[in-house]
């Protein structure tokens, strides 16, 4: 595949991965944290609200408390003995015992009542249909008032407290000492036979102004605490409304149903008559049937994430203005020279050599693309070179071509000689003859030519029967050549140097004794061994040394031409994995082991070792 070969230019793939790693994480982001945001704004504002409706619940609960006391006292101490004064004043009604009989009740009220600041007014019903007031004067008909859930709860329970409540701003309760915008509690009691003695008391309440008044009025004064509203027993408001008819009209219709807890609901709330979206959160007063609401527009709170996400908006957009500088220069100064460097090394791979780039981008890449151009101009210089060797080359084979001519004119004048001491007789003649032929005929094949084991034994066998005729039969060899070893391939010439060597050096100097020369080709391990043992004369550990590196003196060095010329051809068909090692011991012999590759050497199948060298003159 070419180098800049890929489905999309490389500026379209940086933008799209730009896009996919940097501004989609950072809108996700930001909608994340828009929404992490509502809700922890909403969670904050529900915790504030329920620490709110915790106060009210508890200051409520503290001014129901205190009533209740103060009522219950005023009934029960010294055993009645308020109300059988109470009975005096409404039996005086209308005679001059009258004022006699109302200062004694001032007394005992407020010897009953200390303190009595929140107290308006004390309402005393009579069983007659009559009615006795203390402190100040209850303007509320009393018809009025015997028809309220809390009075007539006070008769289904006699001698028990119970709970009722009046919004001053709706009901006009006392003529003097009433203020606007208050929460006025009732506690009523309707005393039994036991507790009054006469049997003329009907139920007994006291009006006190509630501190729940002051804690909600100063609730309003921050609009995100939203709206509370106190719910009586049956889901109407009894006070937090302020007049506001939406409420009053809402809450009579759902204020019954309302659950308690948290959660989000439309409602009709505001004076122009629009539905909203508002976070209700409602509670419970103990032992009341009463109901804490609160309710906050839930439009305040987007206001305020609107806000706070305008902000992160501009942070986010100018952190992707950031990021999309940076990318232009990223772009323009890396992004862009690399995709020309990618679009030249495709025209190199199409052969065009006269590609020169333009240095550009950042410093690194205006290095690479310096030395880009010039691998271009040596590759084409070396091309040229390649190109004149080439042509040397093949003036080179020519002239080898011609060369050959001299060396197969000997081969066959050998053949000739061959043919006649064949034809008269002389047998020896012709052996000699067809042997050095074969020799001759092996060293002309090519450099790089193969043939088996076998071709070069049968080669060796040629080259010794020579030798035996020059040395008078004074040697003998023996061949230890196992047979799965036959057909593996060899370079040319490989063990013939190696035995001439041990004939012309190790037998020099042996004398009357008999040669022995051994031949063994075995497989050990992953290797092919070929070892050349013979009985000579040995040499000693530097001349192996110097034989092996090829540093012994010119006049000596005719030993290791032989060992140099076949480790330098095993060295360059089979690389570092072909060894040659030499033992020797002076006076004892000398050993020449082979190592070779057995993957590169093994056999071939039948049909290519058949046709592999076309050559059979060995």
């Amino acid at each position: 595949m070419k180098l800049g070969a890929s489905r999309y230019p490389l500026k379209k793939v940086f933008y799209r991965t730009f896009s996919l790693l940097v501004v989609v994480p950072l809108i996700l982001v930001s909608v994340a944290a828009a929404i992490i945001l509502y809700r922890v704004m909403r969670s904050s504002t529900v915790d504030t609200v329920s620490a709110f409706q915790e106060t009210v619940a508890t200051t409520l609960d503290n001014d129901i408390r205190s009533a209740s006391l103060q009522l219950s006292h005023f009934v029960y101490v010294n055993d009645g003995e308020f109300l059988d004064v109470v009975n005096q004043v409404y039996q005086s009604t209308g005679s001059s015992q009258q004022y006699l009989a109302n200062k004694a009740l001032e007394r005992s009220f407020n010897t009953a009542m200390v303190p009595s600041q929140n107290i308006l007014a004390g309402r005393f019903f009579m069983k007659g249909g009559g009615a006795v007031s203390v402190k100040d004067a209850i303007t509320l008909p009393d018809d009025e008032m015997r028809a309220e859930g809390w009075y007539r709860a006070a008769l289904e329970t006699p001698n028990r407290v119970t709970i009722g409540g009046y919004d001053t701003s709706k009901t006009d309760l006392t003529a003097n000492t009433q203020k606007g915008r208050q929460l006025v509690l009732v506690t009523a009691m309707a005393p039994d036979y036991s507790t009054d003695r006469s049997g003329s008391i009907d139920v007994v309440a006291y009006f006190t102004n509630s501190q729940v008044s002051e804690v909600l009025l100063r609730a309003r004064t921050s609009p995100d605490m939203g709206t509370t509203v106190l719910l009586n027993e049956s889901g109407g408001v009894l006070f937090g409304d302020m007049g506001r008819e939406p409420v009053l009209a809402w809450f009579g219709e759902n204020g019954a149903g309302l659950p308690d807890g948290t959660f989000n609901q439309r409602a009709v709330l505001e004076e122009d008559g629009s539905s909203r979206n508002y976070i209700f959160i409602v509670r419970e007063v103990p032992y009341t049937g009463w109901r804490i609401v609160t309710f906050v527009d839930e439009a305040r709170i987007l206001n305020r994430i609107t806000a706070t996400g305008a902000l992160l908006a501009g942070v986010v957009f100018g952190l992707l203005l950031l990021f999309y500088l940076f990318s232009r220069y990223f772009l323009d100064a890396i992004v862009m020279p690399v995709q020309a460097l990618a679009v030249a090394m495709d025209r190199v791979a199409d052969n065009d050599l006269d590609v020169q780039l333009q240095p550009a981008g950042h410093q690194e890449l205006r290095r690479l693309t310096d030395s880009f151009n010039q691998m271009v101009l040596s590759l084409k210089n070396m091309l040229a070179i390649n190109e004149e060797a080439q042509k040397r080359k093949h003036q080179a084979e020519i002239q080898a071509l011609q060369s050959q001519i001299n060396p197969h004119f000997i081969v066959n004048t050998l053949n000739s000689i061959r043919f006649m001491a064949q034809m008269s007789g002389y047998d020896g003649i012709r052996r000699m003859a067809q042997a050095l032929a074969s020799i001759v005929s092996c060293s002309f094949r090519s450099s790089t030519s193969f043939y088996t084991v076998r071709e070069e034994l049968e080669m060796l066998d040629s080259y010794l029967y020579i030798m035996r005729i020059r040395y008078a039969d004074g040697f003998e060899v023996r061949y230890e050549v196992a047979d799965e070893c036959r057909a593996c391939r060899l370079p040319r010439l490989t063990l013939q140097p190696i035995v001439e060597n041990a004939l012309n050096h190790g037998f020099a100097d042996l004398g009357e004794e008999l040669g022995q020369l051994v031949i063994r080709a075995a497989r050990e391990a992953d290797a092919l061994v070929l070892e050349v043992t013979d009985n000579g004369c040995g040499m000693d550990a530097a001349t192996v040394k110097a034989i092996l590196h090829d540093t012994l003196p010119r006049e000596q060095s005719g030993s290791s031409i032989g060992i140099q010329n076949v480790l330098a051809r095993l060295r360059l068909h089979f690389g570092g994995a072909a060894g040659l090692q030499i033992d020797s011991t002076p006076g004892r012999g000398t050993c020449v082991r082979l190592a070779l590759p057995w993957e590169a050497v093994a056999p071939l199948p039948r049909k290519e070792e058949e046709t592999h060298d076309p050559h059979t003159d060995c």
